[in-house]
């Protein structure tokens, strides 16, 4: 909602007040504001279905709301209307271009995830057993000690940073926001051409997307890899090449401590969830089981995936690394963050300009996957 209109109903509700003071039995009807400020508050206490019945009685009112049609987007979304939440969230940025949430849920929705298959009831007949028994055997083949006991199919991929957040920023004002929107585009085009790996992505252009917000987009979409780009810097001007991260509790180094802690600097910006004292969540005590098997399971892959791309790309390889980073923290498959290049080193920017040496990038990444 534009401020301008904000205080324009906040007179009106003002001179609403003061009229029911001195009339009390004029009556009183409510205003688009509060029927959004009543549906807000529904979906914070997921009463969806009220609070959709209240937010279209908002816009009725005021077509002109942003705010409004942002919150019945978020309500068809609690409903599993996601045709209807398009439509609410499409409306919002028509209004306010720039509503980044809603921006992103529209992105999120229109990619389509596929649903889960439901199991069969039926027991399996001989000829599925053999087929079974046959696949599995053939599998084990295929294993080496460099790879990883599954294919990637389905891969989310992360352009860094984005908006408000450049990223780093080299001397003559190369953004790396918008390298690795570039790389993250050029890999997604090229796995969508050759048709072997489904790819999506985490953001189209430059807008910021939530740090915790990217691994959702990953868990969302059931990815079997969540590969996250950036471009590392250096006080030092020296430092180049490229680099593979996993995600740990505790770095592989001081140095990978430090790129830890540059990419989650924008943390602070993010909205943080707090929970109720004394409130016990199996679903994090589960989930932290099965993060140390993925993190386990990125590290293998991190190491097959550095000596592939390292192969392909003209860039020093300073090895794989590991440190805790947030963006990775959350994922629920294995994940990689990958630093191609040091836009601090004069060198390695002079390459980074250049739109043939980001398609080298991308065509090493997609050779990486394996």
């Amino acid at each position: 909602m534009h401020r301008r209109y904000f205080l324009k109903l906040l007179g009106k509700s003002a001179l609403l007040s003061s009229s029911l003071l001195f009339h009390p039995f004029s009556g009183w009807s409510k205003s688009a504001f509060d029927y959004a400020l009543e549906g807000q508050e529904l979906i914070r206490k997921k009463n969806f279905v009220k609070a959709v019945d209240l937010l279209k009685k908002s816009v009725s009112i005021d077509p002109d709301s942003d705010w409004a049609y942002g919150l019945l987007g978020r309500g068809y979304m609690g409903l599993g209307q996601k045709g209807m939440a398009v439509t609410a969230f499409r409306e919002s940025v028509r209004l306010n271009p720039h509503d980044t949430y809603s921006r992103m849920m529209i992105e999120i929705i229109s990619q389509k995830p596929i649903p889960k298959l439901k199991k069969k009831k039926r027991p399996l007949s001989d000829l599925e057993k053999e087929a079974y028994r046959e696949e599995v055997t053939m599998n084990k083949k295929l294993k080496t000690e460099k790879g990883l006991g599954y294919h990637v199919k389905r891969v989310v991929i992360d352009a860094g940073h984005g908006g408000f957040d450049p990223g780093a920023v080299s001397k003559s004002g190369l953004k790396e926001t918008d390298i690795t929107l570039d790389i993250a585009l050029r890999l997604h085009e090229k796995l969508k051409k050759e048709g072997k790996v489904k790819s999506f992505l985490t953001r189209t252009s430059d807008y910021y997307v939530p740090l915790s917000a990217r691994t959702v987009v990953a868990n969302q979409f059931r990815a079997d890899l969540f590969i996250s780009i950036h471009i590392n810097a250096n006080k030092d001007r020296k430092p180049h090449g490229s680099e593979t991260y996993f995600c740990s509790e505790k770095a592989s180094s001081a140095e990978a401590e430090k790129v830890a802690a540059m990419e989650n600097s924008v943390l602070k910006l993010d909205e943080s969830y707090k929970k109720k004292q004394g409130y016990i969540d199996i679903e994090e005590i589960l989930f932290k089981f099965e993060q140390k098997l993925n993190w386990s399971e990125s590290g293998i892959f991190a190491k097959a995936f550095q000596e592939r791309f390292k192969k392909r790309l003209p860039l020093k390889s300073r090895g794989v690394h590991s440190a805790n980073f947030y963006v990775l923290r959350r994922a629920k498959m294995p994940s990689i963050l990958l630093e191609t290049g040091f836009i601090s080193n004069p060198d390695n920017e002079a390459m980074l300009r250049q739109p043939d040496f980001r398609e080298k990038i991308a065509n090493s990444v997609a050779g990486g996957l394996g």
